[in-house]
């Protein structure tokens, strides 16, 4: 027992240690050098956070204060919100399928139509077999009743999927107390990340709802007393694990924190020890099972091997490349694809892994650990903002002011994750003291802990391979919420004390406008992105051999003006680029011999063009595109309809981050925001 209570307070201290490093990455050093950037400080950050918590205080209040009738349908005013809320999304988002995304949506469509020849991209990418298959029958379905338009299809089905794993989180907690199982919807409703992710067709959303699910699972067979419940809920987790392994392997830490709980911890059944091992061995033959079962679909969907996958250590050794943060990198890649045989690329994968070690040395190793935990756990939005570098539908307002929403959601995002952190983190340090661990905290925990480790040390990173750390925060926070000390308790004698607490948050708060002021003097040139269509460079490198006195051309709908344009990457060649109206009128064109196929153009409206690039030269010379079997855009090149032109159609745009009026519309709702909730807490004081 003793031991037990030990190895129960060294885990805790560890899930407690990771939260509060997490928490400080998300303070002090979010990431600056991928889609988002140009944080607010870290004491906006925090200040932020600090008004999300306390309306998180008062909404517990007052849900507290409702009766229980109430409370009910206030949680179906909740859902049918967030219903509401997910079905515009749906409709008016549909992300276009790009990178990955790209091969998986190409591949799934084949198999659809009965080809069974795979892309050799799936020959160095077998993880995304598995998805393309799911893929395949789910388009299938939803060809049945859109036709071939099946991007709200997709939306609906993985929202549906999402909803799922939120509904049955939501009954779990609403079997302990409803307040809780509605502050849980009422996180969810402002978590940005979740709607970013369910228009996102990858295994990232896929197996996304199965960690609150397997999370649901557990704690009902803790609580299962009867050996029907122990095996029904021994095989709803077994399928659970399983199917997250199979859509993603580093699930696999899935597998050991629902292991290593199922045996620390104790359960309600009469013969603790054999329902152990019933769980357990159930588990192992799901995944057995399952993974013997997808091998065999595989192979009826066409799909051998032939040797020619990236080998686990290459994964390893690009990760500690020590000029990056230990994100995928695809010169590494490309190096190790280029090897002729499996034994070639492992040796190769094992002299980079060498080489970077020792470049690193000690303190090097340390450092780059440090890098890649800060890339890992730091920033809030988990790559939500570059997920969809393209929407096939989207609304104008959004195009137009793209970068701007999206940093107010990206800094929103921060602010809600540093508040997340913070409330797991009390809750964790609150067990500790009491020595009491909670069986939902202790398999988050081991689950974080493991996927942290898993891409920390020896695996590339990403911020998206943190997302399912969210939706545990989020069920940790409702949970695990405790009101904090209520410094307005003795306020009677000290009266002076609201007034003072509200000078003091006005002077921090304007030291941090103070701090931002570069946002709104400091011009972005970053330009709103018109037409994005950048395949055909990833993996494959296709390319349109232009012959000389030949052209090519590209019909795009621009639903924005623009003025500028990148063909390929922008080189030099000999040509002439030419722009047409919907009329077949000419409204632009080159007149020199040796043109950059880049370039700023008087501002044209919105509509119908076609961009020609024609050969002038006496050389050939090649253009990027991509082939297709589904709409990369309206229409493909006129001469090859099914392949689409690598180009991006832009609007040049030079303004500060901020404007000013926004600018104080920001910091104007902090204040307003921070001194309400000073304000109601002194109204709470006798009560909380």
């Amino acid at each position: 027992m003793r031991i037990r209570q030990h190895l129960f307070a060294t885990l805790g201290g560890l899930i407690s240690l990771m939260l509060f490093v997490a928490a400080g990455l998300a303070f002090a050093l979010p990431v600056t050098f991928r889609v988002d950037h140009d944080w607010l400080s870290p004491l906006v950050i925090l200040i932020g956070a600090g008004v999300y918590l306390g309306g998180i205080g008062l909404t517990f209040r007052a849900l507290h204060r409702t009766s229980d009738r109430r409370n009910h349908w206030i949680g179906r005013g909740l859902w049918a919100l967030l219903l509401l809320i997910q079905i515009l999304v749906a409709v008016h988002w549909v992300a276009a399928p790009r990178a990955d995304l790209y091969f998986v949506h190409q591949q799934a469509l084949d198999l659809l139509h009965g080809n069974h020849q795979w892309a050799p991209y799936f020959q160095t990418y077998p993880n995304n077999v598995n998805l393309t298959i799911l893929l395949s029958g789910l388009l299938g379905l939803g060809q049945t009743f859109f036709g071939e338009h099946t991007g709200v299809w997709l939306n609906v089905i993985q929202f549906a999927w999402l909803d799922l794993s939120l509904w049955a989180s939501w009954r779990q907690l609403k079997r302990l107390n409803i307040v809780r199982a509605n502050l849980f919807l009422m996180i969810i409703l402002g978590t940005v990340p979740l709607y970013a992710y369910a228009l996102n067709t990858y295994s990232d959303t896929y197996v996304l709802p199965l960690v609150l699910l397997s999370l649901v699972a557990f704690r009902r067979l803790q609580d299962a007393i009867t050996w029907p419940q122990i095996t029904g809920w021994s095989i709803i987790l077994g399928l659970i694990v399983t199917s997250a392994y199979l859509l993603k392997a580093n699930f696999i830490v899935l597998i050991i924190a629902v292991v290593l709980a199922l045996l620390l911890l104790k359960n309600r059944a009469p013969q603790p020890n054999i329902t152990r091992s019933l769980a357990i061995l159930i588990l192992l033959a799901s995944l057995a099972t399952g993974t013997s079962l997808m091998r065999s679909v595989q192979h009826q969907q066409g799909y051998h091997t032939n040797g020619a996958a990236l080998p686990p250590v290459s994964w390893i050794a690009m990760s500690w490349n020590p000029d990056l943060y230990g994100q995928y990198n695809r010169t590494d890649a490309t190096q190790i694809i280029k090897q002729p045989t499996q034994a070639a690329k492992k040796a190769q994968a094992k002299q980079n892994l060498t080489d970077s070690l020792h470049r690193l040395g000690v303190t090097g190793i340390v450092g780059h650990l440090f890098k890649k935990a800060q890339l890992f756990l730091a920033t809030g939005t988990f790559d939500a903002f570059q997920i969809s570098p393209e929407f096939d539908r989207a609304p104008n307002w959004y195009r137009q002011h793209r970068a701007t929403s999206d940093w107010f959601l990206a800094n929103w995002c921060q602010m809600n994750y540093l508040a997340l952190l913070i409330v797991n983190l009390g809750w964790g340090i609150q067990q500790l003291r009491r020595r009491r661990i909670s069986a939902s905290f202790l398999l988050g925990g081991l689950f974080i802990l493991g996927l942290a480790a898993f891409h920390i040390i020896f695996w590339e990173t990403e911020e998206r391979y943190a997302l399912p750390i969210l939706p545990l925060l989020i069920a940790g926070t409702a949970a695990g919420y405790r009101q904090p000390l209520n410094l307005f308790r003795k306020s009677d004698q000290l009266r002076w004390l609201p007034l003072g607490m509200g000078v003091a948050f006005t002077l921090i708060l304007g030291v941090a406008a103070w701090q931002n002021t570069g946002l709104i003097s400091h011009s972005n040139s970053e330009p709103v992105s018109v037409i994005s269509q950048g395949e055909g460079r990833y993996y494959q490198n296709h390319h349109y051999r232009l012959l000389p006195h030949q052209k090519v051309s590209q019909p795009f709908t621009a639903s924005l003006p623009f003025d500028q344009f990148v063909i390929n990457n922008g080189e030099s060649v000999a040509g002439k680029i030419t722009l047409t109206n919907a009329q077949g009128k000419t409204v632009w064109q080159t007149h020199d011999d040796q043109i950059d196929l880049l370039g700023t153009i008087p501002l044209q409206p919105a509509g119908r063009y076609t961009i020609t690039v024609q050969n002038t030269g006496a050389q050939p010379f090649r253009l990027i595109s991509a082939p297709a079997n589904y709409a990369l855009l309206p229409q493909g090149i006129r001469q090859h309809p099914h392949q689409y032109l690598r180009f991006f159609i832009q609007q040049r745009s030079i303004a500060p981050v901020l404007s000013h009026g926004k600018f104080w519309l920001l910091f104007g709702a902090l204040w307003l925001g921070g001194l309400l909730i000073i304000d109601r807490f002194y109204w709470y004081r006798r009560q909380i």
